[in-house]
């Protein structure tokens, strides 16, 4: 994948699976870091999927194992080195599960490449959060959110 220009990613319409508020939380957070790293990519599917069962069709077998698998909100990269970013608008404890779970998945999906680092982004914490991350050694970074974009483009 190509890298994309300084600024690129922070204006932005919209990112795939993120909801309007963790956009803006996103977007803050892209203000500070995005030209540290040399790219992105969103709502990387990992994991196993759903598996309906060989009586199923096919096609919709494996669209139905596809569409089921945890999706990871950000990749960034710097070279061969993955950052796996979970983006909230108010982090609680199931953010703290899912980034966990997304670096198991990932890294037996990619065994070649180095073991991802892993950041949390998000405006608040629930209560109790930051001492949980903490003892699992993830970072987290509060971000003020922010609106990169005056208007979404007209479609």
């Amino acid at each position: 994948m190509a890298s994309s220009p300084p600024g690129a990613q922070q204006t932005r319409a919209t990112y795939p699976a993120l909801l309007t508020d963790e956009a803006a939380v996103w977007r803050g957070w892209l203000a500070k870091h995005e030209s540290e790293w040399d790219r992105f990519d969103y709502n990387v599917r990992v994991g196993p999927g759903f598996d309906p069962g060989e009586g199923v069709d096919p096609a919709i077998r494996k669209q139905a194992i596809y569409s089921s698998k945890k999706r990871i909100d950000a990749l960034a990269w710097r070279g061969s080195q993955a950052l796996i970013v979970e983006v909230k608008d108010r982090a609680g404890l199931s953010a703290v599960g899912q980034i966990l779970g997304y670096k198991v998945y990932w890294t037996r999906e990619n065994p070649s490449l180095p073991a991802p680092q892993l950041l949390l982004v998000a405006r608040t914490l629930a209560a109790g959060v930051g001492d949980v991350l903490q003892a699992h050694g993830v970072p987290y970074e509060l971000v003020t959110p922010q609106n990169a974009i005056a208007s979404p483009p007209q479609s």
